[in-house]
């Protein structure tokens, strides 16, 4: 149970240090940036984009987990 806990809290804390280098600096950019913001809300809204935004999003979230399991498989193997 240990690894569990261990593993679910580095995961834990990758997960939140990328959305906080992704969000942060967009949130800054983006308070100051009137122009940006009154493009955004006159934008028309597409309705198949939502799908593949997300589809999008779950496969960059699959690579990096599949990537992290790699990496944490390979510490492990090359002790032996």
């Amino acid at each position: 149970m240990s690894f569990l806990t261990r593993w679910w809290a580095r995961a834990t804390a990758v997960l939140i240090g990328m959305v906080a280098a992704v969000l942060v600096p967009a949130a800054a950019w983006a308070a100051d940036n009137e122009v940006v913001l009154e493009a955004a809300r006159r934008r028309p809204r597409l309705g198949g984009f939502g799908l593949f935004a997300g589809l999008c999003c779950l496969i960059v979230v699959a690579i990096i987990v599949i990537s992290l399991l790699a990496v944490t498989r390979g510490r492990r193997n090359k002790g032996r």
